[in-house]
C-alpha cells in the first residue's frame, strides 16, 4: 500500500460511478466496476470539536476503490479515489 493522497480530475458516469482519472499528467482506466464505500475521517486532527448536528460531513469521507489500468499499460492496479463535493484525489494506491 501506497498514500498518495493528491488531487486528480475524474470523469463520471451522470449517476457519479467513476470511469477514468487523470493522475500526474497520466490517464486511467477503471477495468472492473469499482466500490463505494465511507469511512471516518481523522476529525479530531483537523478540528478541536464537532459542532452538533453536522456529523456525516465531518465525520465521513466517500471513498471509491477501482481496479484500473494506465494508458500504454497493461497491468491492472487498485486505487482509492475520495471525493468531496466536486474535489477529487487519489489517496492510495493499494496493488
Amino acid at each position: 500500500m501506497h498514500d498518495v493522497d493528491e488531487r486528480v480530475q475524474v470523469t463520471t458516469t451522470v449517476t457519479g460511478l467513476p470511469l477514468h482519472f487523470q493522475w500526474r499528467e497520466r490517464n486511467y482506466r477503471a477495468t472492473q466496476h469499482p466500490v463505494r464505500f465511507f469511512t471516518r475521517r481523522p476529525w479530531w486532527t483537523e478540528q478541536d470539536r464537532v459542532h452538533k448536528g453536522i456529523g456525516a460531513q465531518v465525520l465521513e469521507t466517500e471513498v471509491w476503490r477501482l481496479t484500473a489500468v494506465g494508458r500504454g499499460r497493461s497491468a491492472e492496479r487498485v486505487y482509492e479515489l475520495t471525493r468531496e463535493a466536486a474535489d477529487w484525489r487519489l489517496a492510495r494506491i493499494l496493488g
